[in-house]
C-alpha cells in the first residue's frame, strides 16, 4: 500500500508518499511518473521564479515534495492531486490519498 498525504495552506504545498503499491508495477510506475513530473516542473519553475522553496526527496518507498508559489504552483499541485486520486480510485487496495 502506498499512503499519500497531500496538504496546502498559506501558499505552501506538499505531499508525502510512503510505501509500495505491492503487486502492481503499473500502479507504482503511475505514482512515480506523477511525482517525477511534478518535481521536474518545480525545478524548472524555481529557475524561472514561478515557484520557490522547492524541496524534493524521491526515494523508493518514501518521497516528499514541498514548495510555495502562486497560481502556477497551485495548478501543478492540483494536477498531481487529480492524477494520484484517479489512481487511488482505480486501485484502492494499493493506493490511498488523504
Amino acid at each position: 500500500m502506498t499512503d499519500i498525504t497531500m496538504w496546502e495552506g498559506g501558499g505552501w504545498y506538499g505531499l508525502q508518499a510512503v510505501g509500495h503499491a505491492t503487486g502492481s508495477v503499473e500502479v507504482c510506475a503511475g505514482i512515480s511518473g506523477i511525482l517525477y513530473a511534478l518535481a521536474g516542473y518545480l525545478r524548472n519553475g524555481e529557475r524561472e521564479g514561478v515557484v520557490h522553496g522547492v524541496e524534493v526527496s524521491l526515494a523508493p518507498g518514501r518521497s516528499c515534495i514541498r514548495f510555495a508559489g502562486g497560481r502556477e504552483a497551485g495548478a501543478a499541485f492540483a494536477m498531481a492531486e487529480i492524477g494520484l486520486r484517479q489512481i487511488a480510485l482505480a486501485c484502492p487496495e494499493q493506493v490511498r490519498v488523504t
